[in-house]
């Protein structure tokens, strides 16, 4: 199994100016446009840290409510990749909306593939109020974990 190298990577630092910098992506933004023709295609803001530039993923497939949820945590998937420059591989296995104590829960599973090691993962999130932005947050949460280590490496480069 795949752990971070130090247990202080998903922690907050803080820098000379006392501002706090996260040392995870961070979601902007996830939007989705329906076309005619009955596709759809969800849009995933990132940032990560010490990058500049939002890293920005599109994915397209067709419109129906779990297949945007799908679309949803594969952009952002792509985002992650994106981010850690390659190094840490993701793979969806599903993307859950469940009722639980009266609220709107996101689960979403994948695989992630780091220097020949496979470890399943999961992460959740409340979406009382919007699925899609839930789908997105649960999948950051599933991955940041992991991700977190490879970021300060691939912005160190």
């Amino acid at each position: 199994m795949f752990l971070p190298q130090t247990i202080a990577a998903g922690r907050e630092e803080t820098t000379d100016s006392a501002a706090p910098v996260s040392s995870r992506l961070q979601l902007l933004s996830c939007r989705i446009e329906r076309a005619p023709i009955a596709t759809s295609r969800v849009t995933v803001e990132c940032a990560a840290p010490g990058v500049v530039q939002h890293i920005r993923c599109v994915h397209q497939g067709s419109a129906c409510p779990g297949g945007d949820l799908r679309l949803a945590a594969l952009a952002t998937m792509d985002a992650v990749m994106q981010a850690t420059g390659g190094e840490l591989k993701l793979e969806l296995i599903g993307v859950k909306p469940c009722r639980a104590f009266d609220t709107n829960v996101v689960v979403v599973a994948a695989l992630a593939h780091h220097h020949g090691v496979t470890t399943r993962i999961v992460g959740t999130a409340l979406s009382d109020e919007d699925l899609l932005l839930g789908t997105a947050q649960a999948t950051l949460h599933a991955v940041n974990r992991l991700a977190a280590p490879l970021l300060r490496r691939a912005t160190d480069a």
